[in-house]
């Protein structure tokens, strides 16, 4: 028949080490799924995917009131770029670089180890919105000197653009786990004078709940004879 013809063949293909149609398709679909999202990866171009929703939001694991930024204009307007997904594409709060001077480093971090597998930026627009961003992991001081001499973690080609708030830009996951502050660079812009925040979303897992399990432990007491009236009465016999 015709399915034992075509499983014969296979067979013999496989035997002699070519590769089948089916054989393509497969690594064509395995590539596709490990380029999602828009990220600059090793193979030189820009991959884009969408953001999943709230799902998995790390924003409840962020310690808000020790989020920091140098070179904002306004000391302290960071932390209002940190807010529910929901709220992402409200204009009413941002962060925003000095006048003639795009670069942003913004600190945050963490009540609790976490694994960051994602972000999203929505910045300004005209040219406000972030470019060059470089992510580095547990620097508890890092400058701009530092920022420009050290590799980066990561570094993404944010698009120009995100009018619906749906670009995620995935991590290199392996290099984001147990973080306890996250720094992030925003080397340029698009080219405006000023760069300008709305909104930083961070998708991942928080590992709290790992020290949660330990409270709950029950620990098993071992009985001394001042405890353990049954032991206290053996003692007296043997005596």
């Amino acid at each position: 028949s015709q399915s034992v013809s075509e499983s014969g063949a296979r067979s013999t293909l496989a035997r002699f080490g070519w590769v089948t149609l089916d054989g393509v398709r497969g690594c064509l679909s395995h590539l596709l799924r490990m380029h999602s999202g828009p990220f600059r990866c090793e193979c030189g171009q820009m991959h884009f995917g969408e953001f999943q929703g709230h799902s998995n939001d790390l924003l409840p694991y962020i310690d808000t009131e020790g989020v920091c930024a140098l070179n904002e204009s306004v000391a302290g307007a960071c932390r209002s770029i940190f807010k529910p997904f929901e709220q992402r594409l409200e204009r009413n709060h941002f962060v925003e670089s000095e006048e003639d001077d795009p670069q942003l480093l913004i600190h945050i971090p963490f009540t609790c180890p976490v694994n960051i597998r994602s972000l999203m930026v929505l910045g300004g627009h005209d040219g406000e919105t972030p470019s060059d961003l470089r992510a580095f992991v547990n620097h508890e001081a890092l400058d701009f000197a530092d920022a420009e001499a050290l590799p980066a973690v990561q570094q993404w080609d944010i698009a120009p653009a995100d009018p619906t708030g749906t670009l995620e830009y995935p991590t290199q996951f392996t290099r984001f786990k147990n973080v306890t502050r996250l720094s992030l660079f925003v080397a340029d812009n698009h080219g405006a004078p000023q760069t300008r925040i709305y909104y930083i979303g961070l998708k991942g897992t928080g590992i709290e709940y790992k020290r949660e399990a330990i409270k709950n432990v029950v620990y098993e007491l071992k009985p001394t004879p001042e405890t353990n009236p049954l032991q206290e009465h053996g003692s007296a016999r043997i005596g």
